[in-house]
């Protein structure tokens, strides 16, 4: 059985041991057992065999890539980077992970449309020396396009959830499926009346595959409180009226243009949390991105925990929950959502040595008898053959 513990920002808990957790079942009858160490057996997440998985990293294209984060690297070249390093990762702990690299944007003579073939054309398994060489090339782009942020989401959701690659296998393993969404802005479409229709549309979609495909969001840069704070704006921006439109709409950078420097975290939160276990980082230089791409990574692994059902019968079927206490972690009865758990119909009862020599030796017994009666068959054929040629 696989659990994952997180925390409240639905980052994975590391270093949880057998003592942290419990197995509680329940029989249709009511009957109850609580399994603890040493009943149960746990593999942590990093010696775990971890499930197959799809992955589409959606790349921001929009000519505020260009930008400096605050270590002063270019912000693409911090996003390149941080992939690359990413990639390696995957490499390295040898994950069965297959990713579609794609850039997004629109707008300009460097635009990147995303469809769900130019999905599947970039799908590419480890060691990604396509993908490595795709990243090297973009890199190198000058950026200019506007950053159409909801399409794109859309079209990866439909390419992962619909497509039957992607279901369970002939084991009844079911891949992982998700999406990286990498951007340093929001959506520009300047109607915001219709922005929040089709935002409204995303969050109907991802509730549609949320059973199927996590999403996990970045926003690379500055923190809207960061931009007020060097805007030069018309009306006192704080609290619940510091928003996207507010911005958009009172405040301009000198020289600059305030559009390009801001990020509608709270649409990426929510999008984020529109899927089970997705994640939203937001990181405002190279390094914190990298950081932030390894914390999705940890996501693909989770603990596992092994036990032998007490008073199990064949073709039952018990109701399992996990509870973990950890005061290291400060957890402090956990539960998990309940599983149903059925019984194979069929039962196996471990042999005695006594029975096991007995077997033996009627085999071995079988076998001489066998091998004398072929030894036999075999002399006569020889020996009729023989009188055939010598009449």
């Amino acid at each position: 059985m696989k659990v994952r513990v997180v925390n409240n920002e639905r980052i994975p808990i590391r270093g949880l041991t057998t003592e942290d957790f419990e197995v509680k079942t329940t029989f249709s009858n009511g009957q109850e057992e609580i399994l603890k160490q040493p009943d149960i057996k746990l593999i942590p997440p990093e010696k775990s065999k971890p499930d197959p998985t799809y992955l589409v990293i959606l790349l921001d294209m929009s000519g505020s890539m260009r930008h400096k984060d605050d270590s002063g690297t270019k912000k693409l070249r911090g996003a390149v980077n941080g992939i690359q390093a990413f990639l390696e990762n995957i490499e390295a702990q040898n994950l069965p992970v297959e990713i579609a690299l794609v850039p997004f944007g629109e707008g300009c003579d460097k635009s990147y449309r995303v469809t769900q073939e130019i999905i599947n054309e970039n799908l590419e398994q480890s060691p990604y020396r396509g993908t490595k060489s795709y990243l090297k090339n973009l890199a190198k782009v000058e950026v200019c396009a506007s950053t159409n942020l909801y399409q794109p989401v859309t079209e990866a959701v439909e390419f992962l959830g619909n497509d039957e690659r992607f279901q369970a296998d002939s084991s009844g393993i079911v891949p992982r499926l998700g999406v990286i969404l990498f951007t340093d802005g929001f959506d520009a479409d300047p109607n915001r009346k219709r922005e929040e229709r089709r935002f409204q549309e995303l969050i109907t979609t991802l509730g549609d595959y949320s059973s199927q495909v996590t999403i996990h969001t970045m926003g690379y840069g500055e923190s809207l409180s960061t931009v007020y704070n060097r805007a030069t704006c018309i009306y006192s921006l704080s609290g619940d009226s510091l928003t996207v439109n507010n911005l958009l709409k009172w405040c301009r950078i000198r020289g600059k243009d305030i559009r390009e420097f801001i990020i509608d975290r709270d649409r990426l939160q929510e999008i984020a949390q529109a899927t089970p276990g997705g994640i939203y980082r937001f990181p405002e230089n190279a390094q914190a991105v990298m950081d932030s791409l390894n914390t999705f990574l940890t996501t693909l692994r989770e603990y596992e925990i092994t036990y032998q059902q007490p008073n199990a019968e064949k073709a039952g079927s018990y109701q399992t929950e996990v509870v973990v206490n950890s005061e290291t972690y400060g957890l402090s009865n956990l539960v998990s959502n309940t599983k149903t758990i059925r019984l194979k119909n069929f039962s196996y009862q471990p042999l005695s040595w006594w029975e096991h020599s007995l077997l033996l030796g009627v085999t071995i017994i079988i076998g001489s008898v066998g091998i004398n009666k072929f030894n036999q068959w075999s002399k006569k054929l020889k020996a009729d053959a023989k009188s055939k040629l010598n009449p």
